[in-house]
């Protein structure tokens, strides 16, 4: 075996073994998502998941921008890139994913901008705040595993059992779209991402900071899920709601004061972003 031929198999061992992590890590599983085929759902659960989940597709190209600044060459510059145009809306019609989830929001009854001034989980703050200081503050393969396995791996296993969910809540397939489209297109993604870390995969320094990333994003996905339960147990009781939840949540930011502090810091590495607001 030739030493580049041992290189690429050490490569994709790494992360044939990372995909199987990311596939049975808590986050992909979480109980948000396990009991959607379980137990009665409403537009209403929707509404509220929805509102803590769209600053995240809001935030995702920024992360894959911060990173095309830091790749090492063009090849890395050209995985991210094919990714990005689909994310600006080459794939669904020319609309952007954000405009997509709007189309959700408004079906489960948000709409006219309040997608925006949604009281949001200081677990889904964190969350943005911790990828973006990670895409643009962190090596480039840390956030290539933040974004990759991550998120793109993640996705396919994650967004079924929603749309189970969705379905049996009455949601028709055009307001759902956005969760159907992504589990088709996140595959790809996540194989362009593939190859993209095949490329530096092989060496044990490389392969730790690839995981890091990935594992940091996905503990981040988890504490989200428990600020969605918490947003959900906010709720009227009702039979068949949702099981467990975290503490309650400490004083509320929007998407529109988390997008002021960004625009006043391009480069989001304030600590104060994941706190209290001001």
């Amino acid at each position: 075996m030739s030493v580049a031929v041992g290189t690429m198999q050490a490569a994709r061992e790494f992360l044939a073994d990372l995909r199987r992590e990311v596939e049975h890590h808590a986050a992909v599983g979480h109980s948000v998502l396990a009991r959607m085929r379980l137990d009665p759902r409403s537009p209403e659960d929707f509404r509220v998941l929805g509102g803590q989940h769209y600053p995240l597709v809001c935030c995702f190209t920024r992360y894959l921008e911060c990173l095309l600044l830091t790749a090492p060459d063009a090849t890395d510059k050209l995985w991210l890139a094919r990714v990005l145009v689909d994310e600006y809306g080459e794939g669904s019609r020319g609309l952007d994913h954000a405009a997509l989830y709007r189309r959700f929001l408004a079906a489960v009854g948000l709409e006219g901008g309040e997608e925006r001034r949604v009281d949001l989980h200081p677990a889904v703050v964190e969350f943005i705040a911790l990828h973006l200081a990670t895409c643009a503050g962190e090596p480039f393969l840390v956030g290539l595993g933040a974004v990759g396995p991550g998120h793109e791996w993640a996705i396919p296993s994650m967004f079924p059992h929603l749309i189970a969910g969705l379905r049996r809540a009455g949601l028709g397939e055009d307001a759902i779209e956005y969760f159907t489209l992504h589990v088709e297109q996140d595959r790809d993604h996540g194989a362009w991402m593939e190859e993209a870390l095949l490329r530096h995969a092989a060496e044990p320094a490389a392969q730790a900071a690839i995981r890091t990333g990935a594992l940091r994003s996905l503990a981040a996905r988890e504490r989200f899920w428990w600020g969605v339960a918490d947003k959900l147990l906010a709720r009227p009781a009702r039979e068949g709601g949702f099981p467990g939840s975290t503490a309650g949540s400490a004083r509320e930011w929007t998407l529109e004061a988390v997008e002021a502090r960004l625009a006043v810091r391009p480069v989001p590495s304030d600590p104060g972003l994941a706190g209290t607001p001001a």
